[in-house]
């Protein structure tokens, strides 16, 4: 509930020829978490993506899905596909595919044309008013033709009035042409800059700019009325073929990641090993699926290293290597044969596992020069990748590998890695694992906050803005959306669900505040005694209320339902310590999970000094503020809850000195300056209230500037002002619901993110990614 999957680590050894169908059993598992090998060393590296022609149409045919699928963004409506169905696609789509994108080059093609042609109309616009043929306008040997574009055409005569006689002068608003003899260009051009002309480009072709202008036009409706069939044809391809594009790029993707695997792994000439992780739970099924197809299978429950805080993990212990293990790998390499070739014929049951006695036959067989007698523990603590106290060639094969570049432990890389995290959360709160995704996930063996963000986060929303109509219009766009094909995808989904929580949550604290579209709902609100809700929140203000117990102790005695958070002595007051009270037990919880996370990870002494320090200032400063604000005590003055914080405080101290590494010069500077980090993150809870208060009179303006203008204007017959006041009402009630979205969202979320997950929260694990990925379209074959 509160922490994610236990994993396993799982580690695959077999000859390289059985590559492909270790990965495709993995994929078909869809649980199976490959750790990408990086130990690059002679003789051991990552393998080659997979060859075949299968593999290469699946290439060739996933590029032209994904493009077809980013022009027509299908969606898939009808549910998934068994594999068999999908598999039975990659023939079956091919043709229609290229159909479909041979539409989408026309339309491409088409468009390009008309661009061309906007262009060509634009330039041949510019010189019609002239009246000139285009072969007119160039071409002539000893004459020289100017046309330009001037604001000032109309003074062209003007300015050329001298040269009259020895050019040709042809004049329309903004353009002028201008023809005469090479030994008068000078002084032409002399003229065209006195007039600010800027020269244009001739468009090619011969005749009337007016004609082609005309044809050009046409060209391009015909072109546009292409654009239009083709594009009604792939709307008709995607109603007929989007469902199966959707199953098929799904089929193509985890065809191609099964493909492309191999250069994940560790691989030899002769052998590779899979390194990868498995839920636990799944462990009993991969380890059955996976037997029959690899040499050796082993999977072991991870156990996270336990250390104490501020020391560094020790070096990865090394098991000496064996002589007799350096000496055989010398000898494998002088006569260059391979372990397999080496040990086949000694393989006496062929299980593909040496026993001890085969290996000793072997090695005497060899004769070896100077072989010492066989050591088997040594041997095979130097080559079992995983442990388990057997042997087979593939390990043997990548134990040689590492042993001629220095290094004999695989297991150096394999016991690096974190494993990867997967959410194990109800369908309630898995949607809210977006959320949590958007600050990481956490780190492994930590605490998952998903199931606590579930009630907090749309809690912290609805509080703020708290109003039970826009919690309705909340809902209904969640609804709205939700009937929309991009609805399918798990994504927006999950967006959508939060999105109908956010709504409900923003109901319940309407109703709790009686505020609706703005209005206030009881007696004392813009509606009064006519309001249909008078009554009953009549009765729920005498009948709900603080218990008094807990009136006293948080100083909330005039706390009922309704309360009004906007109006003073109506209940601001108690809305503004509602928020910090809020502040502080959501702090309070941040840090008793990073009290736990600390002592799991670093023991007592740690999580007292690390977060039990914080939980005593917090409690005792707590106290101290509420004291003072009832009226008990002076704010300095020396109380119980005084000696909590100073116990708190030097805590703090001891705690950056020593486990920190500030040093105590430095605790002693930063303890009490961070004390003051504290107090901002519980005052910003405040946010609650400011937001939610500034929302309250946005809606109320709509009211008075509108709603209330309404009524009057109608008494005396005013429609200009019915209809204004309609139109202010609205356009600020939607402005209202529209910052009433963004607003408190950013808020709440600021809140989880800083202020409480700052007190607990490692989001540096990775995502648990099965090979093979997801399968929402087609069906599991496991």
């Amino acid at each position: 509930m509160f922490e994610t999957a236990d994993m396993s680590r799982l580690t695959v050894a077999a000859p390289v020829g059985k590559i492909e169908d270790v990965l495709r059993t993995c994929a078909s598992l869809g649980c199976v978490h490959i750790e990408e090998y990086g130990n690059f060393e002679d003789g051991i590296g990552v393998g080659k993506s997979i060859n075949t022609d299968n593999s290469d149409h699946i290439s060739q045919m996933i590029i032209k899905a994904r493009a077809l699928q980013a022009e027509l963004n299908a969606t898939n409506t009808g549910g998934a596909k068994s594999a068999v169905e999908a598999n039975k696609l990659t023939i079956s789509m091919g043709d229609k595919i290229d159909s479909a994108l041979a539409l989408v080059d026309q339309i491409r093609d088409a468009q390009s044309d008309i661009s061309n042609l906007d262009e060509r109309i634009k330039a041949l616009s510019r010189v019609e008013p002239l009246g000139i043929p285009l072969e007119l306008m160039a071409g002539f040997e000893g004459l020289e033709i100017y046309i330009a574009e001037t604001a000032k055409a109309s003074k062209a005569h003007v300015v050329f009035a001298d040269m009259m006689s020895e050019i040709e002068l042809q004049t329309s608003p903004g353009i002028i042409a201008v023809a005469c003899k090479s030994s008068d260009g000078a002084a032409v051009q002399i003229g065209l800059s006195e007039l600010g002309a800027k020269p244009i480009q001739i468009p090619a072709g011969k005749g009337s700019p007016s004609e082609m202008i005309a044809t050009a036009k046409s060209k391009v409706s015909e072109l546009e009325s292409s654009i239009i069939t083709c594009e009604d044809k792939l709307a008709a391809w995607s109603k007929s073929n989007g469902r199966d594009l959707v199953i098929l790029l799904e089929h193509l993707e985890r065809e191609e990641s099964i493909y492309t695997a191999p250069t994940l792994l560790a691989v030899s000439n002769q052998a590779f090993v899979l390194d990868g992780w498995v839920p636990t739970s799944d462990k009993n099924t991969v380890q059955k699926a996976l037997e029959s197809k690899a040499s050796h299978v082993s999977i072991e429950k991870y156990e996270a290293p336990h250390h104490g805080h501020g020391h560094d993990e020790g070096e990865h212990e090394s098991a000496e290597v064996p002589k007799e293990l350096i000496m055989l790998s010398d000898y494998l390499a002088e006569k260059d044969i391979s372990v397999f070739q080496f040990f086949r014929s000694m393989d006496l049951d062929d299980s593909g596992e040496l026993e001890f006695r085969e290996i000793e036959s072997a090695m005497k067989k060899a004769d070896i020069p100077d072989m010492p007698p066989l050591n088997m523990a040594k041997f095979l603590a130097a080559i079992d990748l995983n442990r388990d106290g057997k042997i087979n060639l593939p390990e043997l094969d990548l134990a040689i590998g590492t042993i001629r570049v220095g290094k004999h432990h695989l297991s150096e890389h394999h016991d690096d890695a974190e494993p990867p995290i997967k959410f194990e959360n109800g369908d309630i709160s898995e949607p809210f694992e977006l959320l949590v995704d958007l600050v990481g996930r956490p780190k492994y063996g930590t605490f998952d906050p998903t199931l606590l963000m579930t009630v907090t986060f749309p809690l912290f929303y609805g509080m703020i803005l708290g109003d039970w109509g826009y919690g309705l219009v909340l809902c209904a766009l969640a609804a709205y959306l939700g009937t929309k094909p991009f609805a399918a995808d798990p994504l927006a989904k999950n967006g959508l669900t939060i999105l109908r929580w956010m709504g409900i949550w923003c109901i319940i604290w309407g109703l709790i505040f009686a505020e609706g579209f703005g209005f206030v709902w009881d007696d004392t609100g813009q509606l009064g005694s006519s309001s249909p809700f008078a009554g009953i929140y009549a009765w729920t203000y005498s009948n709900f209320h603080v218990p008094g117990v807990l009136a006293d102790l948080l100083g909330m005695g005039g706390l009922h339902i309704p309360f009004h958070r906007a109006t003073v002595g109506g209940g601001l007051q108690e809305y503004v310590v509602l928020s910090v009270y809020v502040g502080v037990v959501h702090i309070f919880l941040g840090l008793v999970i990073g009290l736990a996370t600390v002592y799991k990870a670093h023991g007592a002494a740690a999580a007292y000094f690390e977060k039990g320090s914080w939980l005593l200032i917090l409690t005792g400063g707590t106290m101290q503020a509420r004291n003072m604000v009832m009226g008990y005590n002076d704010l300095f003055e020396i109380q119980i809850w005084s000696f909590l914080i100073i116990i708190g405080l030097v805590s703090l101290i001891i705690g950056l000195a020593i486990f920190e590494k500030f040093g105590w010069v430095g605790g002693i500077i930063m303890g009490p300056i961070e004390t003051f980090g504290l107090l901002a993150n519980t005052l910003s809870y405040l946010r609650i209230m400011g937001v939610g208060v500034a929302g309250v009179k946005i809606a109320e303006v709509s009211i008075t500037m509108g709603w209330d203008k309404i009524g009057p204007a109608i008494d005396s017959g005013d429609i200009l002002t019915v209809v204004l006041g309609l139109i202010l009402f609205i356009l600020i009630q939607l402005f209202a619901i529209a910052l009433g979205i963004l607003s408190p969202t950013i808020h709440a979320v600021r809140l989880h993110f800083v202020e409480w997950m700052g007190k607990f929260y490692d989001g540096s694990g990775k995502a648990f990614s099965p090979l093979g990925g997801r399968t929402l379209h087609v069906e599991s074959e496991s």
